[in-house]
């Protein structure tokens, strides 16, 4: 062979041992999602707030969610308690995750929008790259994560949450021990909590239960009671389009009345003042109460807190019963605002934009809310049923679910028609309590959407400025003094009508003017 041949052929073996070579570091980099080629894995970094007993490391949902999204996932999980104070220094630190649990629309979101940190997704949704998300969010739902200085652009998507319904917890032993049924209006919930109070349903021959408590820090405005008064929201404009403070409304002294004699016949817990958050639930489970409405949906039927009242009374049944409605109506009128529970932005300095954008778009698919907050079927769950929506586990899935589930993973937390994701529970028997109550429910239950007026340009200047002239303490005094007794009636309404409704002037000039919730 002459010497320009071997030459040649040792140049070309040269070649290809080298082109080998590279394809080996490339194999390399693309097993670690790093390459950013056509049909290749991209990392996507990503901020969430998950529970402590979460475990990112080597979760197999999380591999699963990988595999469908053709990502690989850098997951940071700050502790729930703290999630905010490490996401603002993660957003001020200039080195921003390519997905971000934002988790508020308030102040500081919009100014992360208006600092160009975050991404505006307008172009992105509506021209067809964000279909899923599109299908299933509603202009109400998004209106909670426009920015109004911003020309109510979007930088967010929000998380929705489609709640089971709202509804009482009672102890169905203690109404079969006083002869009552479940109450559905506000004069039967008052004589069962007057026999809950005083005639001895715990039947340990003492004077030592009441119908129900409820803590100071929510109050006593909770929509499983008022909606028997027809008190409607103050955004929620009257028959004839007027506005009117809750206060203000006819209902409102009429409930107010009705709180005020359940509270001097006894039915009312003597110390529901002194009452902090959760601590009504702590009374139920010590068995010092028969009723528990505060925030209450047909999934606490089957929650460990709401059963912990066998703890102290093993014999004791649960029943659910509808939101309070008034006299003559068969179903109750529950005003309901979306649930938004958080909402997921992309950073605007991110380098896979397409890609972020098609994975957050995923999100708002079944599949993967399922997958989320159900897991993998013989890892998390034996079986999930579709229409019931219930994942039925053994005791080992159980704690795999825990490991490698939660319902704070999920993008949405909502079905694509609205409907529930998830029901609560592990078991067949969790399933029947749930399924039972649920269906019973929702029979005597007509849900009435509404936007709250917190959105509303000015509004949030508006409630500062109320705050800081000491009004809504002033209230909660008036409140607490006229339920128990120590103020007459008309020092509490005159209070209502010449110092509390003159108050919020500005505030409802602005509800008025927005004309939100008017029927177009």
């Amino acid at each position: 062979m002459k010497g320009k041949s071997v030459k040649s052929l040792l140049a070309a073996i040269l070649v290809f041992v080298m082109s080998i070579s590279l394809m080996g570091c490339n194999k390399s980099k693309e097993a670690k999602g790093d390459v950013n080629q056509e049909g290749k894995p991209i990392t996507l970094r990503m901020i969430q707030r998950l529970p402590a007993t979460y475990v990112v490391q080597d979760n197999p949902v999380i591999k699963e969610w990988e595999k469908r999204t053709n990502t690989i996932l850098d997951i940071e999980a700050p502790p729930i308690n703290n999630y905010n104070d490490r996401l603002n220094i993660v957003m001020a630190s200039g080195d921003l995750p390519d997905i971000i649990m934002l988790g508020g629309t308030g102040t500081t979101y919009q100014q992360w929008a208006k600092d160009g940190l975050l991404l505006k997704l307008d172009d992105y949704f509506n021209n067809g790259k964000m279909p899923n998300a599109k299908k299933v969010l509603t202009d109400e739902e998004l209106s909670f994560t426009r920015v109004a200085n911003m020309n109510n652009e979007l930088y967010s998507l929000p998380r929705v949450q489609t709640k089971p319904w709202d509804n009482i917890v009672y102890r169905k032993d203690w109404l079969d021990k006083v002869g009552l049924k479940v109450p559905t209006t506000p004069e039967e919930f008052k004589q069962v909590m007057l026999a809950f109070a005083k005639d001895d349903p715990d039947g340990n021959g003492k004077n030592d239960t009441f119908g129900f408590s409820y803590n100071i820090v929510m109050g006593p405005m909770d929509r499983n009671l008022i909606n028997g008064f027809g008190i409607r929201p103050t955004s929620v404009p009257d028959e004839n389009g007027n506005y009117q403070l809750m206060q203000a409304q006819d209902g409102y002294m009429k409930y107010m009345d009705w709180l005020h004699d359940m509270y001097a016949n006894g039915s009312l817990d003597s110390e529901w003042y002194n009452t902090k958050m959760y601590e009504d639930d702590d009374k139920w489970a010590a068995g010092l109460t028969g009723a528990i409405y505060d925030n209450k949906v047909t999934e606490h039927m089957t929650a460990t807190k709401t059963n912990d009242v066998r703890k102290v009374a093993p014999k004791a049944e649960l029943v659910a019963g509808p939101p309070l409605r008034q006299e003559g109506k068969t179903v109750s009128d529950v005003y309901y605002a979306p649930q938004i529970w958080g909402n997921y932005g992309i950073s605007a300095s991110t380098k896979n934009k397409d890609q972020a954008v098609a994975f957050l778009d995923y999100g708002y698919t079944d599949e993967c809310n399922e997958l989320l907050a159900a897991g993998i079927q013989g890892v998390t769950y034996t079986s999930f049923d579709k229409t019931t929506r219930f994942a039925i586990k053994t005791a080992d899935q159980k704690t795999a679910a825990d490991k490698y589930c939660a319902t704070y993973a999920t993008i949405n937390y909502q079905r694509q028609d609205k409907g529930l994701l998830m029901a609560t529970g592990s078991t067949a028997d969790e399933q029947d309590i749930f399924t039972k109550a649920f269906d019973e429910i929702g029979k005597q239950t007509n849900r009435i959407t509404y936007l709250p007026e917190g959105s509303l340009a000015g509004i949030n200047d508006e409630n500062f400025n109320i705050s800081n002239s000491g009004i809504p303490a002033k209230y909660t005094e008036y409140v607490t003094k006229y339920i128990c007794g120590k103020i007459t009636r008309q020092q509490f309404v005159d209070f209502i009508q010449k110092e509390y409704v003159p108050a919020y002037k500005g505030y409802m000039d602005i509800v008025s003017k927005s004309g939100i919730n008017k029927k177009k």
